[in-house]
C-alpha cells in the first residue's frame, strides 16, 4: 500500500455520477482509479489489481456493499485491503453493520472534497505503517508509540461516524456525549452533563423538542422529531450563533429506554444551496422576493409562530389600470412603474418577520406576522397615500396617477399551513375584488377576518 499519490484506489458504486465525483476528486490528487458498478465486477478487480484502498457504496442491486465487503474480507488475497463505505444511510445499525464487517471508515453523503481527501490519506498513512510495522518487531514497538494518537483518533472516529453522538434519557436530558459535540456546541463535557437537549437546538426546533418529550407525546409516539429518520434543522452553539444539522434521533435500549441523536454539521452544503435557493427567489426587475420565496417565507414565519398562537395579517395589492398604462407609455415605462411601486412599498415593510413580494405581473403581497386588524388598515392606508404621492403620470386613470388596490386579510386560527395560506390568499383575493369594484384606489378588509 502507498499513502503518496501513486496509490491504487477502488470505487465500487452503481451511480455513475457519484464514480465520476469520486474519480474528478481522487485524480486531482494523483491516484490510480478504477471502478465498478456492481459486487462481483468489485470483487473480479480487487482480486486482480489489489487496490491499496476500496470505496464501497452500500446500497447496490443484487449483491449490496455489506455482502460485497464480507466476500472481500473472506478471501485470503484480499481480506487485508481497507474497505471505507461510502452512503447517504445514516442509521446507527448501519454503521455498527459497517465496522462488524472490517470496514475501517465510513463516508457521508454528499461528498465533501477535503473530508473525503483526509480520510483516505489517513487510511493510506495508516496502510504504509502497517507495512512498516511487519519489518520487525523492535520497528513495530517504535511505530506503534510514535502513532499512538493517531490510533487512539480513528478508534474515536470509529466512535462517532457522523460529527456528533447524544444519548438522551427518556426525560430529555443528555447521558452521554462524544468529544465532537464539544467541538461542534463549545460546551465542555461537564457542561453537556444532564443538561436538557433543548439547548443545543435552536428556535423552533427547541420548543418542538420539549413538547416530543411532554409525557402525551412520548407515550403516544408522536410529534416531530418521533419515528427513525433523518431531519434538516438548526442548532445552537453556546455562544448563540445558529447553524444547520442534520440530525436523526433513535429510540434504542440499552438496559433502559434511551434516546441516541447523530448531528452532522451541513453549514458548507446549505450555505451553498442557500445562495442558489436565493437567486431562484428574487424577481429579477423589482428585486423583491417572487412568489416561490413568498411562499417559503411564509412557512417559515407559520412555523416560528404557531407555538404562541399569533395570527397572521395578509395584504394583496394591485396597481390600478396597469395594463391601459403599458398600452399607453409603453412597456419600458411599466417596468419603472413596476420598480417605484415596489420601492415605495418596500420602505414601509420594516420589521424582520414581515415580507414584501411581487406574485406576478402587477400584483404584489405583504405577510405581516403577529399585526392587529388596526395596525394591517395603518400599513395599508400609508401604502395607498405613498404611491399616490409618487405622482407617476397615468391619463387613463380617473385619478390621473398611478395608484393601487389593496384586499386586506387576517387569520387567527394557524394551526395548519396549507389551510392558513390557502385562506388568506383567497379572503384577500377577494377583499381586492371588491376594492376594485369599489372604485380603485382603496383597501377593503375580508368581511370574515
Amino acid at each position: 500500500m502507498k499513502s503518496s499519490t501513486s496509490a491504487k484506489i477502488l470505487i465500487v458504486d452503481d451511480t455513475p455520477a457519484n464514480i465520476a465525483l469520486l474519480s474528478e476528486i481522487l485524480e486531482n490528487k494523483g491516484y490510480q482509479i478504477s471502478a465498478a458498478r456492481d459486487g462481483q465486477k468489485a470483487l473480479k478487480i480487487a482480486q486482480h489489481i489489489l487496490p491499496d484502498l476500496i470505496l464501497l457504496d452500500i446500497m447496490m442491486p443484487n449483491m449490496n456493499g455489506f455482502e460485497t465487503c464480507e466476500q472481500l474480507k473472506n478471501q485470503e488475497s484480499t481480506r487485508d485491503i481497507p474497505v471505507i463505505f461510502i452512503s447517504a444511510k445514516t442509521e446507527v445499525n448501519d454503521l455498527v453493520t459497517a465496522f462488524s464487517l472490517g470496514a475501517v471508515d465510513y463516508i457521508n453523503k454528499p461528498f465533501h472534497e477535503d473530508e473525503v481527501n483526509a480520510r483516505i490519506s489517513n487510511q493510506l498513512k495508516i496502510g504504509d505503517l502497517n507495512q512498516q510495522l511487519a519489518l520487525s518487531e523492535q520497528g513495530m514497538r517504535k511505530l506503534l508509540s510514535n502513532y499512538q494518537f493517531q490510533s487512539e483518533r480513528l478508534q474515536q472516529i470509529v466512535d462517532h461516524v457522523v460529527d456528533a453522538i447524544v444519548e438522551i434519557n427518556m426525560s430529555g436530558h443528555v447521558q452521554f456525549t462524544n468529544p465532537a459535540v464539544e467541538r461542534l456546541f463549545g460546551y465542555s463535557a461537564q457542561e453537556l452533563q444532564a443538561i436538557n437537549f433543548s439547548l443545543l437546538l435552536a428556535e423552533p426546533y427547541a420548543g418542538l423538542y420539549e413538547q416530543f418529550f411532554a409525557t402525551s407525546l412520548l407515550d403516544e409516539g408522536e410529534g416531530y422529531f418521533s419515528g427513525d429518520k433523518v431531519f434538516e434543522i438548526v442548532a445552537r452553539r453556546k455562544d448563540g450563533t445558529e447553524f444547520p444539522i442534520d440530525f436523526s434521533f433513535t429510540r434504542i435500549s440499552v438496559g433502559q429506554e434511551m434516546f441516541l441523536a447523530v448531528i452532522h454539521d451541513i453549514t458548507v452544503h446549505k450555505d451553498k444551496e442557500e445562495k442558489f435557493r436565493t437567486l431562484s427567489n428574487i424577481d429579477p426587475l423589482t428585486n423583491l422576493t417572487n412568489r416561490r420565496g413568498f411562499n417559503e417565507f411564509f412557512y417559515k414565519e407559520w412555523l416560528r409562530e404557531r407555538r404562541n398562537n399569533k395570527q397572521f395579517s395578509f395584504i394583496m395589492i394591485d396597481i390600478d389600470n396597469f395594463k391601459s398604462f403599458n398600452d399607453t407609455y409603453g412597456h419600458q415605462a411599466g417596468d419603472h412603474c413596476l420598480q417605484a411601486v415596489a420601492h415605495a412599498l418596500q420602505i414601509n415593510i420594516r420589521r424582520p418577520g414581515d415580507v414584501v413580494a411581487r406574485i406576478g405581473g402587477e400584483e404584489f403581497a405583504i405577510l405581516l406576522p403577529n399585526t392587529s386588524e388596526r395596525g394591517v388598515q395603518e400599513i395599508a392606508e400609508q401604502l395607498r397615500d405613498d404611491i399616490q404621492a409618487l405622482a407617476i403620470e397615468h391619463s387613463q386613470s380617473e385619478y390621473g396617477v398611478i395608484t393601487i388596490s389593496q384586499g386586506l386579510a387576517i387569520e387567527k386560527n394557524a394551526d395548519d399551513y396549507k389551510q392558513t395560506s390557502e385562506k388568506l390568499y383567497r379572503m384577500a383575493d377577494e377583499a381586492l375584488y371588491r376594492a376594485k369594484a369599489s372604485g380603485k384606489n382603496c383597501y377593503v378588509l375580508a368581511e370574515n377576518s
